[in-house]
């Protein structure tokens, strides 16, 4: 072994006659840019850096690392040694792609054989680690396999791996897989095989800057080279046509054009998160790349997946308009930030930042614009930009649009898209929570964030908890307890983030979301400064009680979450606080200490120059709900049903999730109970008029109805190509511009929201009422769902011919129940309808169950006792 090892000087001089990769900061580093040697005394010099340090999450594992000479290492770039044993080693992947599941079988593979010959490569099978590095990353399958790799290799043909590796190798040639097979396996079994990716590289370099120089150019962007690249490549040559390049105006333009890139990218570059307790942390430091999907025009295609690692060229500007639309806590906010950052590290365009919650009635997309250029003469400048925007080469990030305030609402809405359609050179990126956006942006492709999975979340721990023991613990707490809750919390970056959080206060897994958000706040209430000692404890300016706080913020969000705003100025803040101290005469604070409180004690705002923001949308919607819940007495019942029926009702509905965990029993009255009804009513008494029908029970009509309550469809039947899209604009063109045809009676009112979905040769767009509460009962894992049922379809083929003369496009609701209407086209509609269901969430409320949970519900109103409240 010691033959094999490398000198230091040796080390040295292979690092100083590479040429260093360069690297920006606040971007991942470029770590398939590094030499295939150079990447292996990479992970060298961390592992020993590690060591010297006493890294806690090593657990002493190791007192040794050696560095292998990189000839005849037998699968092993470096051994990892503990009191002169061999109990794990370092094999490093450098390749510019993500690693396969057989590309990563076979690694471990080519180890394994040379144990069989070798027995000295590990000391003690039950104490032996394997670490594989990437440059690059792992494809989802082999993250899966390393993950539980000792039960899951078994699913591989380890004998075509073993001797395809046998039949390259020399030094192997002696094997025969039949005779070791049983050795093979044992060794598989046994060892424990754990994977290091980038992000994990990232993290140890941040964390002993000392090896950053040795490997790459750091550069950081008050260096000029990355800048002027950018503005030489995409302002200067429109800039020129513009103003001549010589004259005063052009060079003091690109210059504030420079200062401008250099400073946003310094703000979004860090952020103040709720996790790390409002301090100011580098995006890399917590970012984890999450999955866009959209739905695939061609139905029998799988979703188009983009990772958000990188600006990806398949997303944008493939997509020349992207709108991603997702629900509070699931990270649209940050990846919107990253990719920002990501266009000017790569050199992809000139990236425009706007937060939409700024645009206020009168003030434009334009003007926020030249406002953020400093401009000496802001006319000049306004005609300047808009020429300049007008050529191209500009990517606009609109982030928040579901936060511009409902005041503000029509005129920002009308000003994006007028800007947008005069535009049309550029690109654009929007994000927002599914309410109104998809109707108003009906031209941008849209994108949902993917949930994470599990391994994913527990990557993202690990790097929020900088792989501290506290952050271990707590994945194995989650490995070990079946929570039936909990999968919920791991699918949304901020749930993860808060549970850690949480879960660094009091060492406990909650089980409700109601839960999970007071524990959170009482975490950040009672935070002692762990940077300080578990001892201290930072004091309050205001000196309020936990109750006091509690209620203050119930009241101050309800407040706010009426009016439509999540952030406001000085001013504003201490009006409101103002107008809450008067509703609550009992108790007593100073309503400038409670403003610092808010962000520094108990961190839930964070605070730019004289603004307050919340630190996250959720948190006014959580103490919203306790409001309604704890502090509105009689008023109660009276605020969630007119929130039900609101045609704002689909912007209530995390509201309605915490709603349903604090006080089920209202909520059930307000809410469940006459949705129920609706559903009772519409499900005896819709479709009795079809001739054809003899038994009202039947399959057909029950899939019907099912499918009908609160949606209509409106399917375009024509196959030829051309004519279906010249009737699909015209009817998206009456919709959108008139509000509704006259025979789509329900398709876009208030209440209602549309959808598109493509199949390959019939076009379907699908509404429902914004008061649907299916996805918040499936949420909540209602016993009043049942799944549909997995049968084979009847004429699911969309091309089958259909039996009856049918018009140009056909709607399927409520109120057009066709009585002449076949059977044979019945089944076809239903079954092409359906397919809409086809994800692991098909579920539909259960007729019988309905009736019977409003049975109970009725007689247990009247089975109260009059006295129930008497005898005080």
């Amino acid at each position: 072994m010691i033959k094999k090892q490398i000198t230091n000087s040796e080390i040295t001089e292979i690092i100083i006659s590479s040429s260093k990769p360069t690297a920006y900061t606040g971007q991942s580093f470029p770590f398939t840019a590094l030499p295939d040697r150079v990447f292996e005394i990479l992970l060298y010099q961390i592992f020993q850096v590690r060591i010297d340090t006493k890294d806690s999450s090593l657990n002493d594992k190791f007192d040794g690392v050696v560095l292998m000479q990189g000839v005849g290492e037998r699968g092993r770039d470096c051994i990892l040694a503990k009191k002169g044993a061999n109990v794990g080693l370092i094999q490093c992947k450098q390749i510019n792609k993500n690693i396969t599941k057989p590309e990563v079988l076979k690694e471990i593979l080519k180890f394994t054989l040379h144990y069989i010959i070798d027995k000295s490569l590990i000391t003690d099978l039950d104490n032996f680690t394997y670490h594989l590095a990437v440059s690059k990353g792992l494809a989802e399958t082999s993250i899966v396999l390393i993950n539980n790799f000792n039960k899951n290799y078994r699913s591989e043909d380890i004998k075509q791996y073993c001797e395809e590796l046998i039949s390259k190798n020399v030094s192997l040639k002696a094997l025969k897989y039949d005779n070791h097979k049983t050795e093979i396996f044992k060794v598989l079994d046994k060892i424990k095989v754990i994977y290091i990716c980038p992000s994990d590289l990232s993290r140890y370099l941040h964390e002993h800057e000392s090896l950053l120089k040795q490997f790459f150019r750091v550069l950081t962007m008050t260096d000029n080279a990355l800048l002027e690249s950018i503005i030489d490549t995409y302002l200067s040559p429109i800039l020129n046509k513009i103003i001549p390049k010589g004259e005063r105006e052009n060079k003091d333009f690109a210059f504030r054009f420079k200062e401008y890139i250099q400073r946003v990218y310094t703000h979004y570059s860090s952020s103040r998160t709720l996790v790390f307790g409002n301090q100011q942390k580098k995006l890399e430091d917590f970012y984890y790349p999450l999955n866009l999907e959209c739905k695939n025009e061609e139905s029998n295609l799988k979703p188009l997946k983009i990772c958000t690692l990188n600006y990806e060229e398949d997303f944008l500007p493939q997509f020349k308009k992207v709108i991603i639309v997702d629900n509070g806590g699931m990270g649209k906010s940050t990846i919107m930030k990253w990719l920002f950052l990501n266009v000017i590290k790569f050199k992809k365009g000139i990236p425009i930042f706007i937060e939409l919650r700024k645009l206020k009635n009168g003030k434009t997309i334009i003007e926020e614009i030249i406002s953020e250029l400093n401009p000496i003469d802001q006319n000049l400048e306004r005609e300047l930009v808009t020429k300049l925007i007008a050529q191209g080469n500009f990517i606009f990030f609109f982030d928040g649009y579901d936060e511009i305030s409902d005041a503000d609402r029509e005129f920002v809405t009308t000003d994006l898209q007028s800007f947008i359609s005069k535009s049309s050179n550029n690109l654009f990126l929007l994000t927002s929570r599914p309410e109104t956006a998809l109707n108003t942006f009906s031209d941008f492709k849209e994108f949902k964030v993917k949930k994470m999975e599990k391994t994913e979340a527990f990557e993202l721990i690990k790097k929020i908890g900088n792989n501290s023991e506290k952050s271990l613990r707590l994945i194995d707490k989650l490995k070990e307890n079946e929570f039936e809750n909990i999968d919920d919390f791991l699918q949304s970056p901020l749930l993860v983030s808060l549970l850690y959080k949480k879960f660094e206060h009091r060492e406990n897994i909650p089980i409700q979301l109601q839960e999970f958000y007071y524990d959170v706040f009482e975490a950040l209430y009672q935070d002692h400064d762990l940077t300080k000692g578990d001892s201290f404890v930072r004091n309050k300016k205001t000196k309020l009680s936990f109750n006091d706080f509690f209620q203050i913020l119930r009241e101050f969000a309800f407040f706010t979450f009426k009016k439509g705003e999540i952030e406001y100025n000085d001013a504003i803040l201490y009006k409101y606080l103002e107008e809450v101290s008067n509703r609550l005469p009992n108790i007593k604070f100073k309503i400038t200490d409670l403003a610092e409180d808010l962000v520094k004690s108990v961190p839930l705002f964070n605070k730019e120059g004289l603004q307050y923001r919340w630190s996250h949308k959720s948190f006014q919607e959580y103490f919203t709900s306790e409001y309604i819940c704890r502090d509105s007495k009689e008023k109660q019942l009276d605020i969630l049903g007119e929130m039900y029926k609101s045609p704002k009702s689909e912007k209530y509905l995390f509201i309605f999730k915490l709603c349903y965990d604090i006080d089920f029993k209202s909520f059930r009255e307000a809410v469940i109970v006459p949705y129920l009804n609706e559903f009772v009513d519409h499900f005896e008494n819709s479709f009795q008029n079809l001739n054809f029908l003899h038994d009202n029970e039947s399959t057909d009509i029950i899939l019907r109805k099912l499918i009908t309550f609160n949606r209509s469809y409106l399917v375009i039947t024509k196959t030829d190509r051309a004519l279906m899209s010249s009737l699909f604009e015209n009817i998206k063109e009456d919709i959108f511009n008139e509000g509704k045809l006259e025979n789509l009676p329900d398709f876009m009112d208030d209440n209602h929201k549309i959808m598109f979905i493509s199949f390959s040769t019939i076009t379907v767009i699908g509404s429902r009422k914004k008061s649907d509460i299916l996805e918040l009962l499936i949420d909540k894992k209602s016993n009043l769902l049942k799944s549909f049922r997995n049968e084979k379809k009847k004429n699911s083929d969309e091309k089958k011919e259909i039996k009856s003369n049918l018009p140009d496009y056909v709607i399927v609701n409520l109120q057009n129940n066709y009585s002449n209407e076949s059977l044979e086209n019945l089944i076809y509609f239903n079954n092409l309808l359906r397919s809409h269901f086809s994800n692991s969430r098909s579920q539909h409320l259960d007729i019988e169950r309905c009736k019977k949970f409003l049975e109970n519900y009725y007689d247990e109103i009247a089975n109260v006792s009059v006295d129930y409240h008497a005898g005080f």
